[in-house]
């Protein structure tokens, strides 16, 4: 009778170990959700990067009992803060137990346009800062530097994260179409 009565503790003790070890995580997770609620740190239209390998970032789409969904955006040169179009659903206790890089709600960034020395007028500084205004950036400086064969049009902008649109492309695209515009009209 006393081996049946420790087989059946033992048995207990298994389980509830065993049940223990697989619902931690879903815990875990209940109670981070919890916490981002109330700290509201990481909250939904909030772009994160979380410092793991590889480096993971998004836009905060929603944030439920057990994961958080994000928009993924890229992190690199080649997609800076393009949205991937990939949906990321992380688990809470995941963003709770790394480190996440949470961005304010206005960003700073860059657009930069390169004009072959002869075609360079000193009126391309204005005219990238109009295209960056044109695009509702507040434009905090532009400015430009010669580079071997070509000049340098650099605009730094502050934009609003939430937007979480790649304004670069956009502003260049605006930037050149004023620049041939200045180019026919001194051709005229």
């Amino acid at each position: 009778m006393a081996d049946v009565y420790s087989f059946q503790i033992l048995v207990t003790l298994v389980s509830a170990l065993g049940f223990s070890f697989v619902l931690k995580d879903y815990v875990a997770s209940i109670i981070a959700g919890i916490i981002f609620r109330k700290v509201k740190h990481i909250s939904p239209n909030r772009r994160i990067k979380v410092l793991t390998n590889p480096i993971i970032k998004g836009d905060i789409v929603e944030i439920g009992w057990l994961r958080t969904t994000l928009m993924e955006v890229g992190d690199g040169e080649r997609l800076p803060s393009v949205r991937t179009g990939r949906i990321l659903k992380l688990p809470n206790f995941f963003l709770f137990n790394n480190p996440v890089l949470v961005y304010g709600d206005k960003i700073i960034d860059e657009v930069v346009a390169h004009v072959e020395e002869s075609k360079f007028r000193p009126e391309l500084v204005d005219i990238m800062r109009k295209s960056i205004e044109k695009l509702g950036q507040k434009v905090v400086d532009v400015g430009v530097f010669q580079k071997e064969k070509y000049f340098i049009i650099h605009g730094i902008f502050e934009s609003e994260t939430c937007s979480m649109v790649d304004v670069r492309s956009k502003i260049l695209i605006e930037f050149y179409r004023r620049f041939e515009e200045l180019e026919n009209k001194n051709a005229d």
